[in-house]
This record gives structure tokens, sequence and C-alpha cells, in this order.
């Protein structure tokens, strides 16, 4: 069982937490995908490509709720996602965010026969998904044209284009921290093709991707600007093509141009020769290894995204600590924090699991007690109680969690405050399932 916040919190327990329906639950922010199936389904379910839709036209789409012009999307399950045709939002007064689980995973999967998403003339944020297998003339996975996006924590993995493999960009403005581009392919910008846009790169790692120019990135009028990011491995074209310095960057070839605090021709990068692994978090990810030059190499007063509020990351994209408890001083280069422990540290746990002859009946009590492994920038408004948190139940261990199984986010708590000890309570109901939860901060 694993646990995590949003952001921080003080040590605590909750107890306890009752779960009706071993299907999964997700909080419903506005639109919330219920099913791994492609296509349209009928009420009850929301499939991936409906929920797009409805966020798209405002209007209601089988089990999923119309879109308000500002929507998020959620999952109550974890697993892969084949949809039957890319996910367009064209709407400019839309404003939509999709954030796959903490836990478990959404990976879309274009089957290499469409291109994944494509945004135009919106806003659009992406986070905690893998997108794959998708292939298109421009923009494999993402097309952006005219589009502000926010990614991250995200991976890319084996996407295909003539330019921009995983990502393209016009005239846009593309924002990714804390992700990972892995054997992307196309001629020019076999993970990232930025024609005449802005894009802001931060803490993110490319690794094995292949172009005959600029096989991690590839920029033709516009400004990529990369901060704190590792490129390594590339395949025939060189890791850049024309990249703007934002300092702390490591590449293996001198093709990036980079110039001190950032190193060219690392032969010390020491990246995981096995690439995309599962180390924990939403998406699997290229660990550092020890002796790494990566590690401990920016200053904690430059580990902060590339926006105008220039925020303290926090994070790695595996939602562990950035900086490690060990060396509060400096953070790593890269997605990846070398010895970072993840949010939370599980002190105890209780499961009790009444199964029901009724479908849709079964009840899941768990009681678990944890303490924050902290994030000392963390704004006091952010913690368990007022940020919420989520518990994942999976058969199996935490280094090899399977795709099936069951996630509750649970928030908002209403918080209370007796005699000063404050505690929250939360109630859901949607459909079959309920969930009831108490949560105690100490």
């Amino acid at each position: 069982m694993a646990v995590r916040s949003r952001r921080c919190t003080c040590a605590a327990i909750a107890l306890p937490v009752l779960l009706l329906a071993m299907a999964g639950w997700a909080r419903a922010q506005v639109i919330t995908v219920n099913t791994l199936d492609s296509g349209s389904e009928p009420a009850p379910l929301c499939t991936l490509e409906d929920a797009v839709t409805a966020a798209n036209t405002e209007a209601a789409v089988n089990g999923c709720p119309a879109g308000t012009g500002n929507d998020t999307i959620l999952f109550s399950v974890t697993g892969t996602i084949y949809p039957d045709n890319a996910l367009v939002l064209d709407n400019p007064s839309e404003t939509l965010s999709i954030d796959g689980p903490a836990y478990g995973g959404i990976t879309i999967d274009g089957q290499f026969n469409i291109e994944l998403i494509e945004a135009e003339d919106s806003f659009l944020g992406l986070s905690n998904l893998t997108l794959t297998e998708g292939v298109s003339e421009v923009g494999g996975a993402l097309f952006a044209g005219g589009a502000e996006v926010f990614i991250e924590d995200s991976t890319f993995v084996d996407n295909e284009a003539g330019e921009g493999g995983a990502i393209f960009g016009i005239e846009s403005e593309v924002y990714i921290l804390n992700s990972t581009f892995s054997e992307d392919e196309a001629e020019a910008g076999g993970a990232i093709a930025n024609e005449d846009a802005l894009f802001l790169i931060t803490n993110c790692t490319f690794d094995g991707n292949l172009a005959e120019y600029g096989a991690d990135i590839a920029t033709e009028e516009g400004e990529s600007l990369v901060n704190s990011s590792i490129f390594a491995n590339s395949i025939s074209g060189g890791n850049c093509d024309e990249v703007d310095d934002g300092g702390y960057n490591i590449s293996d070839d001198g093709s990036c141009y980079f110039s001190s605090p950032s190193v060219n021709n690392s032969t010390t990068l020491n990246l995981d020769p096995l690439g995309l692994q599962n180390n924990g978090g939403p998406s699997e990810t290229v660990a550092l290894e020890s002796g790494s030059d990566a590690i401990n190499r920016i200053p904690v007063a430059n580990c902060t995204e590339q926006d105008t509020h220039m925020k303290p990351l926090g994070t790695d994209q595996r939602l562990f600590a950035r900086p490690d408890l060990l060396n509060p001083n400096a953070c790593d280069s890269g997605a990846y924090e070398f010895g970072a422990l993840g949010p939370y540290t599980l002190n105890s746990e209780r499961v009790q699991i009444a199964r029901s002859s009724t479908v849709n009946s079964d009840m899941v009590n768990i009681g678990v007690t944890f303490t924050a492994n902290g994030d000392p920038d963390c704004d006091l408004d952010e913690d368990a109680l007022n940020s919420g948190f989520g518990i994942g139940l999976f058969q199996g261990t935490c280094a090899s969690l399977p795709f099936n199984g069951l996630f509750l986010d649970l928030s908002p708590f209403q918080v209370h405050t007796v005699n000063h000890q404050q505690y929250g309570t939360l109630f859901e109901s949607s459909g079959p399932i309920t969930v009831s939860a108490r949560l105690v901060a100490l």
C-alpha cells in the first residue's frame, strides 16, 4: 500500500477510511474517467475521449458531465488507454488539465496509428502521464499550435513524427518540468521540435532519442531555454540543434554548446543502462547511479521552476522530495533526484476487506499512520488536511506495482479544530461507491 500528499504534511494518522467497491475511486473535480475503454461508451462510463470532448464542447457526453471552460480530467482507473482518435482541444476559451493518478499511472498509447493530443488556441495541462507510440507528420504525442501548454511529471517514449517525435510546438508557449523523453524519433527534433515557439524546459531527462538534426531538441526561429536537464545517448544527429542554456545542464556530447555551470561531453553521467524503469511515482524514469556528475550539482536557490514565480521545485518526476534530505543544499540535474525519499514514510497500516456477493458492494476499511518526509518550503495550508492525499491498494510489492488496483484520492477534507487539535472529515458518494474518511494531525 502507498500513501502520498500533494505537497507536505505534519506527522499524521488517518482513521478510518471506508470504501465500497473494489473497482476504485477518484474524486471528481469536474470530469472523472472511469474506464480504460477507447472511443465512446454509454453512461455510466466516461472514456478519456468523451471526457476531452465534454470539456471541449462544454456539453455532457455519455457518462461524462459537461465541461465549464475550466476543467480537470482525473482518473478512477489505472493502466493503459488506447484511444481510437487524437484527443483534440481547439476551444479558445477552454482551460483543461489532464492529471493522471500518482500511483499505478495512466498510459496513453497510440499503437503507432494516431497522433495522441492536439492543442490549438487553448490552454492544456498534462501531469502524471505516459504518452507512447503516437505517430504523426508533426508531434507524434503532442501538437501545440497557438496554445499554452504545461507538462510535468510525465514520460514520452517511443513516439514518431517527421518533426518533433514527441512534441511539436508552433507559435505556442510550452513549459515542461520534471519529465523524461526516451526513444522518441523524428527527422528533426527526435523528442521536441520548436518552430517559432517558446519552450521552457526544467529538470528533464532526454535519453536515447533519434533524429538527423537535434535528437533531443531542434529549434527553428523560436526559443528553447533549457535548465538543469540531462541530454544523453542520442542516436544519429547529436543531442541538440539550437538550444538556449539556462544553466546546470549536462550533455554527453558537444552539440548543445553549453557554457559553465552547464557541462558538455560528460563521460560520467552514469545513467541506469536499463533506461526507463519503474522507480516509483506515476511514470517510469531513468535513474541516476552513484558517481553521476548530475548529483548535487545545483545550488538549492537555483532549484526552481522557470515561470514568473520561480517557485522551488519540491519534488522530482516521481513526486519524491527534491532536494533529497541528506543534502538539502543542492539538487540534481534531470528528472530523477538521487537518494530522494517518497512523500511519506508509512509507519503502520491496517486493511480489512469484507467481500459481498452483490456487485460493487465490497467494503474496505483502511487505517494508516504516516510521517511526512518533508518539503521545507511548503506553505502552511499545503498539508494532508488542506490539500488532500492519496491511498493506493495493490496486490504485490511497491517495487512492481501492477496496473490494476484501488486508488483513492482524499480531498477536500472539512477541517475542524477542537481544543487546538485539528482533524478533517470527508464523505463522498457517487453511484454505488461511498467514501468516508477521518484524518487527525498529530
